[in-house]
């Protein structure tokens, strides 16, 4: 197979990592679950907001309120122009400015692997959901066949660049034991996404039955009834927290 023809295979297969179109629909039908109206979505890291706006046409008929972080000027003025309220913070020091219990769900799609100051965040992810709210993380998968792959060999992960933008390495089990400390959030769905190199649907039935393998991952989880945030988890004995003085808050 030529370079090229790889490439386009690479590209279209990462296309896949998103999952814009499973991710509205989570929302979507979570949304229509909520009493309390309106509905109230929050999407960490917008981007180019593609994600928040699939939510919400996919919540069209609802009444939602959408929120978003982003510290990118243009994308600020593009998100704001679609009609969404952008908060430009720093999400591994600053408090999201919004009240305790006020979301019902939270997206971060691919956004936690750039994050150091981990257990600040899913504090504030703690706070601002409402019992039974809905978190849905999406991340690069260190465990990915590729991946493992180039350790073998002796490289460098591709999800973990020396001079990349990643500084967390994820996988599934190492992700769940990390969320479910504490008991602030019961893992709904685990959905593998994106199995490099495969094409068309070979790469989603891959993806779908082996998790692990596959090049990114989603976590579909639900915020429990237990008071207080995920920053108490840094006090009930994380091997390896006391190596590093995580911020607080």
């Amino acid at each position: 197979m030529k370079l090229d023809a790889l490439v386009r295979l690479k590209n279209r297969t990462a296309g896949d990592l998103f999952a814009r179109s499973e991710l509205a629909a989570w929302a979507g039908q979570h949304v229509a679950t909520v009493s309390r109206k309106p509905a109230r979505i929050l999407d960490v890291g917008l981007g180019g907001s593609e994600d928040l706006l699939a939510i919400r046409k996919a919540t069209s008929n609802a009444a939602v309120e959408i929120y978003g972080i982003e510290c990118n000027p243009e994308r600020i003025v593009r998100a704001r122009k679609s009609g969404i309220e952008v908060f430009d913070i720093n999400i591994e020091n600053e408090a999201i400015p919004l009240a305790d219990a006020t979301l019902d769900v939270l997206l971060a799609n691919h956004v936690i692997e750039h994050l150091k100051e981990i257990f600040f965040f899913f504090s504030e992810v703690s706070r601002v959901l409402r019992p039974g709210g809905l978190a849905i993380i999406g991340f690069p998968n260190l465990g990915s066949w590729h991946n493992r792959l180039a350790l073998m060999f002796g490289q460098q992960p591709p999800c973990m660049r020396v001079l990349g933008s990643h500084v967390r390495g994820i996988t599934i089990p190492g992700f769940k034991q990390f969320i479910e400390k504490g008991a602030f959030f019961h893992v709904r769905t685990i959905k593998g996404r994106a199995f490099y190199m495969a094409p068309g649907a070979t790469n989603r039935w891959l993806a779908s039955a082996l998790p692990g393998l596959a090049s990114g991952v989603h976590f579909v989880m639900e915020r429990t009834e237990r008071s207080g945030t995920f920053i108490e988890v840094l006090d009930m004995g994380v091997s390896g927290v006391n190596d590093t003085p995580y911020f607080r808050g």
